[in-house]
């Protein structure tokens, strides 16, 4: 039996996934973000260091994340890609050792032409970029993802995709 509270949460949860895609279809659920909070284009943009996960969870920033909302926040993430090694593709390839791989890399997987010429390497840094707002960082990508606009949703997310994508 589900109790009240872990109702909320799923509910909650799965509210956010859907308001979190975006389908392509009429204008986004979510206003833009504010012009300061909107990440530099790819061309120059430094991903930081390639690191291990065990490293990235050891910063402060992803030490102190909320783990619990992370993968809830990851049911978004989950509509159109899976996690684990050997999982199929959906609409969205297996992120799968995504950190310190390069965009577009993933085989058989039909990446837009601007990802896959990106020259992004996927590191928190990187990701936390992209999640702000796909489109509006890598011009031309295919992913319909409107992006989190909170930098906490971010950081809990990332932390909990450098725990379940290992």
């Amino acid at each position: 039996m589900v109790s009240v509270a872990a109702a909320r949460w799923l509910s909650a949860a799965l509210g956010l996934a859907v308001a979190a895609c975006d389908t392509g279809v009429g204008p986004s659920s979510s206003p833009p973000a504010p012009q300061a909070e909107r990440p530099a284009a790819v061309g120059g943009f430094d991903a930081g260091p390639v690191r291990t996960a065990a490293e990235y969870l050891a910063e402060p920033r992803f030490a102190a994340a909320d783990s619990a909302r992370g993968e809830l926040l990851g049911f978004a993430c989950a509509a159109c890609h899976k996690f684990k090694a050997g999982e199929e593709t959906l609409i969205g390839p297996n992120l799968h050792g995504v950190f310190g791989r390069r965009a577009g890399a993933v085989a058989d997987f039909a990446y837009s032409r601007a990802l896959q010429e990106s020259g992004l390497v996927w590191t928190p840094v990187s990701l936390e970029a992209w999640l702000t707002d796909p489109t509006g960082f890598v011009a031309g990508t295919t992913m319909a993802f409107s992006g989190y606009r909170a930098p906490e949703d971010r950081r809990d997310l990332i932390a909990y995709l450098l725990r379940v994508t290992q």
